[in-house]
């Protein structure tokens, strides 16, 4: 099955191998793959190969490693499109998941300079700081930092603790259609590859200095009011996000 008289080096067949077995369910979600020395002999290649080839399957996020243990297939990341806003409990939905959110907690946070300029109020104005955490069939997805102006926030921090209390899934987007006077019309949204610090990696359950995606995000009003600065920090082996565009004049 693999030939070195082929266009494509001996590993990269390796790797599109083990990733038509993983898409067409042979391989399953945390079955364990045979051990590099298996591989080699399996397919008549030397160790460079079969961890060139591991390498990059753990990099498309296919299989993870278990130190200690042996490699092992990956659940499916969660796909979400840009393009549109799609609330969490739907994005997971589509996927076969269970999501969930807890709630973690929340309190007033005077705002510095950073925060008084992306919330357009006055410096050392009281904001309300909401934490929550996604799950996806009872395991963390994404760690949700959301601050808001004091008029919005109170009812923000009440709507998410009665729907975490009542066991609903939702992310502060939802909220925003059960607040009257109160409605998003854009949004702005930076990502970022970082690492977890201690508290994000308590939260999420990794270890510190694991891959995380960071997605900012300012919401605004249809008046142009920006009414919440949201920051979420989502595993990077589990979430990723994609869009489509037009390619007219092939920019980038």
């Amino acid at each position: 099955m693999l030939s070195s008289d082929k266009p494509s080096p001996l590993y990269l067949q390796l790797k599109d191998l083990i990733k038509q077995e993983i898409e067409n369910g042979i391989l399953k979600p945390n079955d364990r793959l045979p051990s590099e020395n298996e591989l080699c002999k399996l397919y008549n290649v030397s160790r460079i190969t079969v961890r060139q080839a591991l390498a990059e399957l753990v990099n498309e996020g296919l299989v993870y490693r278990s130190h200690g243990k042996g490699t092992f297939v990956a659940n499916p990341r969660v796909e979400q499109e840009l393009v549109t806003v799609t609330p969490f409990d739907e994005t997971l939905r589509r996927k076969g998941m269970k999501p969930a959110t807890v709630f973690l907690s929340h309190g007033l946070l005077p705002a510095d300079f950073n925060l008084a300029t992306l919330l357009a109020v006055p410096l050392e104005t009281n904001t309300v700081h909401l934490r929550l955490l996604g799950l996806g069939d009872g395991e963390p997805l994404v760690l949700y930092n959301s601050f808001f102006p004091e008029p919005i926030g109170p009812p923000m921090v009440a709507l998410a603790r009665d729907k975490a209390r009542k066991g609903k899934s939702f992310s502060t987007y939802d909220l925003y259609k059960e607040i009257s006077g109160v409605t998003p019309s854009m949004l702005t949204q930076s990502f970022e590859a970082i690492v977890a610090d201690k508290e994000a990696a308590i939260m999420l359950d990794i270890k510190p200095g694991h891959p995380l995606l960071q997605v900012t995000t300012i919401v605004y009003t249809v008046e142009g009011r920006p009414t919440e600065y949201r920051i979420a920090a989502y595993r990077g082996e589990k979430y990723r996000f994609h869009i489509t565009r037009p390619a007219n004049h092939f920019g980038v």
